[in-house]
């Protein structure tokens, strides 16, 4: 085996596709159309990407680049769920020494209990620093709503039918665009911004959606009152583990629960595709546990040579008026 530095986006993603098919664990944002899209968007900082191989097949990748003066994973700050990708036979101890070709700090945070990336051995002399992530919420499939909730949702349906509204439909990444305007207006109704109004968000999901649709990942569902599009949920889906990543709808209509049916119709459907999770990401809101879903919890590391700490330490004397020249 060896262990490769990679710079840059790599042109492996054929590769990528075939190890992220073969890692159990991981999920549609460890996928190349989730993160090759985020990196060329999200371009700050130089990219440090962990390959291994046993001879030439990829057994590891872990996408990290340069952040304020340690390495994280690509995807941080607008992905919920942040690891590498690993073959299941990989032997730890070699990611380990992956990972100290780097000979710098290593963040690591938004991680499973089973990821590798918690069990693999610290380098000959490095430290780390590990705690709880905040967690995210998961409802178990099949769904066992509570009574209130079922008959919540029956209730707005019907609300819904009366005012007009037609049955969910499955959209393409053409309806993304309502998705920005209804999430877009929801948020000015409240005085905020909301998480579409940064350009470089906007254009990641651009280029991400059309990959993700491809390799049948995407889950889109849509509610029409006439042509208009009135609620849309972005969902994703891959190895029954189903996503609810944004939603957005008319805050004119927010008396109707169109967020509730859009969240009933997508539970519906990763049920009947075979899902055994539905999984509404990190953040305790309250409507995740009023749908039944409970708190898995997430997990952080930080590694880091002892040079590097030493470092670190004595940085402070640097900002008493010291010169660093």
């Amino acid at each position: 085996m060896r262990a490769d530095v990679l710079h840059g986006v790599p042109r492996l993603e054929a590769e990528w596709w075939d190890l992220w098919s073969r890692d159990p664990r991981a999920t549609v944002f460890q996928s190349p159309a989730w993160l090759i899209p985020w990196r060329e968007a999200f371009d700050e900082g130089e990219s440090l990407v962990l390959a291994v191989r046993d001879g030439e097949r990829l057994m590891a990748l872990l996408p990290l680049f340069r952040y304020e003066g340690r390495l994280i994973p690509w995807g941080a700050g607008t992905t919920d769920r942040l690891d590498g990708i690993f073959d299941p036979t990989l032997d730890p101890a070699m990611l380990a020494q992956a990972l100290d070709r780097l000979s710098e700090p290593v963040e690591l945070f938004q991680v499973e209990e089973n990821s590798l990336l918690r069990r693999i051995p610290l380098p000959e002399g490095w430290e780390e620093r590990s705690g709880t992530a905040e967690p995210c919420l998961e409802l178990p499939l099949p769904a066992a709503l509570s009574r209130n909730m079922a008959q919540n949702l029956r209730y707005y349906r019907r609300r819904a039918e009366r005012a007009g509204v037609a049955e969910p439909e499955r959209g393409g990444p053409a309806a993304f665009e309502d998705l920005v305007d209804l999430h877009g207006r929801r948020w000015q109704s409240r005085g905020l911004p909301g998480v579409l109004h940064d350009p470089r968000v906007l254009a990641w999901h651009r280029r991400t959606l059309p990959a993700l649709d491809a390799a049948g990942l995407l889950r889109l569902y849509v509610l029409r009152r006439g042509r208009r599009a009135v609620a849309v949920l972005y969902g994703l889906m891959a190895k029954e583990r189903a996503f609810y990543y944004l939603g957005g709808f008319d805050p004119e209509l927010e008396s109707l629960g169109l967020g509730t049916v859009l969240i009933g119709h997508a539970v519906e459907e990763a049920q009947r595709e075979g899902a055994t999770v539905f999984d509404f990401l990190r953040g305790r809101e309250a409507y995740k546990y009023r749908w039944g879903a409970g708190e898995r919890t997430m997990y952080a590391r930080r590694l880091a040579p002892v040079s590097c700490v030493a470092a670190r330490l004595a940085a402070p004397s640097l900002r008493n008026g010291e010169s660093a020249q």
